[in-house]
């Protein structure tokens, strides 16, 4: 677990939340890329499933954000952050 600031990590476990208010259905992958940019992938053949999300970065995967880096975390509020203000 990579869970070094217990806040920053409250934070990415908010926006996981978030996410799912606005994709209430489907399975989702997060991916960093090695520049740290975001992007948001649906799974084909899952709209209709609960939502659930997975994360990858440098070859790390998980289902769980405590388990991402913190440089993971801040990339993903900033993400799920201009998601919200569209």
């Amino acid at each position: 677990m990579m869970n070094t600031d217990p806040v920053l990590y409250r934070q990415g476990i908010s926006a996981v939340a978030q996410l799912k208010t606005y994709y209430p259905r489907g399975a989702y992958r997060i991916i960093r890329d090695p520049e740290g940019v975001i992007s948001f992938w649906a799974i084909e053949g899952t709209e209709k499933s609960p939502f659930s999300v997975s994360f990858a970065d440098q070859g790390r995967f998980s289902t769980g954000i405590e388990q991402m880096s913190p440089a993971f975390v801040k990339s993903f509020l900033a993400y799920v952050n201009s998601i919200i203000r569209r």
